[in-house]
């Protein structure tokens, strides 16, 4: 049995190492004894310091010498240091590694990374939507809800108003300024707060010099850190309502100016019928006037255009038949040309309007707008092409992705994905420079699309990872395209780097809940395929 002098050091010593909370009386014997009162203020020490650690209290001093507490102190240096380095990341400084907390260490130069890859990612994604909203034809505008103040604007609102951009960033332009009629305002607000959306609204407003200007105003309710905005484009119509009236006056001018237009101006009846139309149409489709005249809708519009051409018919007819005021249309369409080829047109048709207020036909003015088509699917490839490689970007991966998740929800249609990535990148880089990485980066994408189906996509998932999509595949077969795939890689002979091998992990749909898990899965099989060796394909059970 222990004695009595021996219990009582021990109930002193657990006290003492296990409860904060008690402050024990060291035992009569060793009160005077040098030793132990040595030990028991390292304990004591080390019980603090352990305590203000605990706390987070980095300020701390730790008094006292030995072992136990020289390790307190370097994990208090080391958490000053690594406190340091956090706050320098978060102040967008990337650059900065951690080397002295052992395991933990590549964990965090890890999250690092990939922090430093997001927010490189988020920079690309602004910069794609500012070069799309500048790009768009029409004034384009985001102004608060509330006041009216304008938020953002772009460059065809500036030609539009004649406003310089000094003159809106020196005196902040309100929207509300601009409206010629504050009425129109207040309906535009009632209709985004029932509908959330306006379409082809007429308005009138005021340019820089207090010029009347008319334009068709189509606007949407955002909301912008839970702030309620506007986003609107507007379309300057002022020179066809300036046509239109000067038509109604004057037949002779009516056709004076539609004869010499660039654009196709037209007129049409309720029953879809041209009764007049402009010589510019020969130019647009290689048609004579007379040849037109005699079309039926059907060769006027192509299959996917004719039915807007009807829903428009039908609107205006509902509208004449009602009283009510000729709603505008403004659609882009594909019409049929005399050569076989076809042109894309936009259209703007608005009612013409006796001045006893009869309504008396609709009046339209075509235009070709190949050129901006194909402006809008160049920026429309940019959009979702990753800068280096020309593959998808993750963009258009997280949008394929939800799309393939709802079919196989809803329609039972399987699908796969593959997850890769270069064994050992990081050597090829270090060895031969970025350059020549950002080489095999770019032959990895071209040895990868040519061995997949057209159907299938390849992206760029972040840095030295590719996401595969595989539609309609199930995970059998997706096995196969990646044995396939690592096979190809394997034999294929980079420039400069040589040899390379890739890394998959695969994973199928099946009943999950969110497309994000069917990922994790390929993640998880592209971890184990590096634990089990490299240069080899995995798929979870």
């Amino acid at each position: 049995m222990i004695s009595k002098d021996a219990r009582s050091l021990l109930d002193y010593l657990k006290a003492l190492l296990n409860d904060v909370r008690i402050k024990p009386d060291i035992p009569t014997d060793m009160i005077d004894d040098e030793d132990f009162l040595c030990l028991d203020k390292t304990i004591k020490s080390v019980r603090e310091a352990a305590l203000e650690l605990g706390k987070g209290n980095l300020s701390y001093s730790i008094e006292g010498k030995g072992y136990v507490l020289g390790s307190l102190k370097a994990l208090q240096s080391s958490l000053r240091n690594l406190t340091w380095k956090t706050k320098a990341i978060a102040a967008g400084d990337f650059s900065q590694s951690v080397h002295f907390l052992g395991d933990f260490s590549d964990s965090f130069n890890s999250m690092t990374k990939q922090l430093a890859v997001s927010i490189q990612e988020i920079k690309e994604a602004q910069e794609h939507f500012e070069m799309v909203f500048n790009t768009i034809p029409d004034a384009t505008i985001i102004t608060n809800f509330e006041d009216g103040s304008l938020v953002a604007y772009n460059q065809a609102f500036i030609e539009t108003t004649k406003f310089s951009v000094a003159e809106l960033n020196q005196n902040p332009v309100t929207i509300i300024d601009l409206y010629l009629n504050i009425e129109e305002r207040k309906m535009l607000l009632e209709k985004l707060k029932k509908d959330g959306y306006i379409e082809n609204a007429e308005i009138s407003f005021l340019g820089r010099s207090g010029e009347i200007l008319t334009g068709l105003i189509s606007s949407r309710l955002i909301f912008m850190k839970e702030v309620p905005h506007i986003l609107s484009v507007i379309r300057d119509i002022t020179e066809l309502k300036e046509i239109e009236k000067k038509l109604q006056k004057s037949e002779e001018l009516h056709r004076l100016l539609a004869d010499n237009a660039a654009d196709v101006i037209w007129t049409m009846n309720l029953d879809g019928k041209f009764s007049y139309i402009s010589p510019s149409v020969k130019k647009l489709r290689g048609f004579s006037v007379e040849e037109v005249l005699a079309q039926s809708q059907e060769e006027v519009l192509c299959p996917g255009s004719l039915i807007h051409l009807q829903q428009g018919l039908e609107r205006a007819i509902h509208s004449v038949q009602n009283n009510q005021p000729f709603q505008v249309f403004r659609g882009e369409l594909e019409q049929p040309c005399k050569d076989g080829s076809t042109v894309w047109t936009e259209a703007t048709v608005s009612g013409i309007y006796s001045e006893d207020g009869r309504f008396i036909g609709m009046l339209g003015v075509t235009r070709d707008i190949s050129e901006r088509k194909i402006m809008e699917e160049e920026i429309l490839r940019l959009s979702i092409t990753d800068k280096l490689t020309q593959s998808y970007n993750r963009l258009k991966l997280d949008e394929t992705l939800e799309q393939q998740f709802e079919r196989a929800k809803t329609e039972a249609i399987p699908f796969s994905i593959i997850i890769l990535d270069i064994d050992h990148f990081k050597l090829v880089n270090d060895t031969y420079g970025h350059q020549v990485g950002d080489r095999v980066l770019i032959e990895l994408v071209a040895a990868l699309t040519e061995n997949v189906r057209s159907d299938d996509i390849v992206g760029r998932w972040g840095g030295e990872e590719f996401l595969i999509i595989l539609p309609e595949t199930n995970l059998s077969d997706g096995l196969h395209v990646a044995e396939k795939l690592r096979d190809v890689v394997e034999t294929y002979r980079f420039t400069t780097a040589g040899q390379v091998t890739i890394s998959l992990g695969v994973s199928a749909y099946r009943d999950d809940l969110t497309p994000e898990s069917i990922v994790s899965r390929a993640d998880a099989a592209l971890y184990q395929a590096k634990e089990n060796g490299r240069n080899r394909v995995e798929f979870l059970e």
